[in-house]
């Protein structure tokens, strides 16, 4: 995949045309604009109910817009555990926000959760939510934020760094402060999160605690189900974001189980699996992973250019076994379905068969722009289609070799150089399915070379070891000429 600015931010509307497409009135005189109106329930349009359908584009003249079919809005919501709050199925990840006005948008088609953390683009996306705030009803809306918990944090610190994000929110109170991307069960414990999040809730500021985990990004990390159940037998954490996929159910549920007996409120993220192409080798016009390997190869080897690419293509007969291996099954796939919208597609339906436990509460879909929220609402409050759930399947079959499972560290034993794999995929699915490359970026240069440059001069003891099928060192070569800033 290229690299290029953000695809959310081309797309995104004017304010005029976000006025029109939310169906309120600009008035132009002294130059005021009219706010948006509080968030409601409303009965499934024919899009929702039939959820294949894209929502037709923004209408560009009122006229228009008020001659369409009202977009669609959240259709269902459900009890938030033991918080009391109801729900929309679908909330917003606000990891990254293109504009203030896409969440007032979302608030405006019914969505009602908005989670955002401290370190999302360094509390840009608390700033955002913070412009919005003045237009969206208080009470009608749950903010999550969260902080992750450093070496040396105590009460006061976390108190001072809390002080900051509402700061930037612009609210008296904050729903649920999370512990954010727990990997030590030892850390569901610390005294300083509980101490500060004890003093916020009696001063009035902070409603619930919480805590979020993705699951191990290095090889001593604990799993996430060791993180969230020993979180679940702490008792002091009223809702929990956690990894649930049609790929990676089995722990999530074991999760979603013990949560409900405790009436936890649960919320889904990373609900599509993602998948790895690996990049067709071409001597005379690499993809930039290749190049860095014939880079390396030429300098720390001191190879010709043309030993280089030897030895590539000797590596990547390797490689082409294991494409050969599964390549019935991908083009099965390819021949019924094509290429061309299917990620769309599958992304859609994922969302939707999250959505079909009702034991998790919401799903937590990346919406950075008005288009992705006209994607992802429509879903709310409908059921996998037969065709969409048979397209699951097929998927399962043809693509479980390229989807590196979040949060396993199975393969992450055999490294003889410390790479954090898993960490490292996530970063991939950051850059290509959340359209947060910038972020996803700079998160890999922060590895300071523990990344798959390392793979270069590598025998591979981790290839064959997934039991997944999938090409590990194929994999990290990839993300690196994905990822590496140039």
């Amino acid at each position: 995949m290229a690299k290029h600015e953000n695809d959310s931010d081309q797309k995104t509307m004017s304010r005029r045309r976000f006025l029109k497409a939310s169906g309120t009135a600009a008035a132009v005189a002294g130059g005021a604009i009219a706010g948006c109106g509080g968030a409601q329930t409303a009965a499934p349009t024919q899009n929702a109910r039939d959820a294949e359908t894209t929502p037709a584009a923004p209408a560009e003249s009122a006229t228009e817009t008020q001659a369409e079919t009202p977009k669609p809005k959240i259709a269902r919501f459900r009890p938030l555990g033991r918080t009391g709050f109801d729900v929309s199925d679908v909330s917003m990840g606000c990891g990254h926000i293109a504009e203030a006005n896409v969440v007032r948008y979302a608030y405006d088609q019914g969505i009602n959760l908005f989670d955002t953390a401290e370190g999302y683009g360094r509390g840009d996306s608390e700033r955002k939510i913070g412009e919005a705030m003045a237009h969206m009803d208080r009470k009608k809306i749950f903010i999550v934020t969260k902080l992750e918990i450093k070496d040396g944090d105590t009460e006061q610190t976390l108190l001072d760094r809390f002080d900051k994000c509402q700061e930037r929110m612009k609210t008296d109170y904050v729903d649920a402060l999370y512990m954010h991307s727990v990997r030590d069960p030892k850390l569901v414990a610390h005294e300083g999160f509980h101490a500060a999040t004890t003093k916020l809730k009696a001063d009035g500021r902070l409603k619930h605690a919480g805590i979020s985990c993705h699951g191990p990004d290095e090889k001593e990390d604990a799993s996430m189900s060791e993180v969230l159940l020993k979180a679940v037998e702490d008792g002091r954490f009223d809702v929990m974001l956690l990894t649930y996929n049609y790929l990676k159910a089995e722990e999530g549920e074991q999760v979603l189980k013990a949560c409900k007996e405790k009436n936890i409120g649960t919320t889904g993220m990373k609900s599509s699996a993602g998948h790895i192409e690996l990049s067709p080798f071409d001597p005379e016009n690499p993809s930039e992973g290749f190049q860095g390997w014939i880079d390396y190869l030429m300098e720390e080897e001191k190879k010709t250019r043309e030993q280089a690419v030897a030895a590539i293509l000797a590596q990547r007969e390797i490689f082409q076994e294991e494409i050969d291996k599964n390549r019935p099954a991908l083009d099965a796939f390819r021949d019924k379905y094509g290429v061309e919208n299917t990620q769309r597609e599958i992304d859609l339906a994922s969302v939707q068969w999250v959505l079909g436990n009702p034991d998790m509460h919401t799903v937590c879909v990346s919406t950075p722009s008005f288009d992705s929220l006209d994607q992802f609402i429509p879903l709310s409050g409908t059921e996998l289609s037969p065709r969409r759930a048979q397209l699951l399947r097929d998927v399962a079959l043809a693509r479980s070799h390229q989807y590196c499972r979040h949060g396993c560290k199975t393969c992450a034993a055999y490294c003889q150089r410390g790479v954090p794999v898993s960490k490292i995929m996530r970063y991939t699915y950051y850059y290509g399915h959340q359209h947060r490359e910038k972020h996803a970026m700079n998160k890999y240069a922060a590895l300071m070379g523990r990344d798959g440059s390392q793979c270069f001069g590598c025998t591979a003891p981790c290839r064959g070891k997934c039991p997944h099928g999938v090409q590990i060192q194929a994999g990290l070569i990839n993300a690196h000429g994905m990822l590496t800033l140039v």
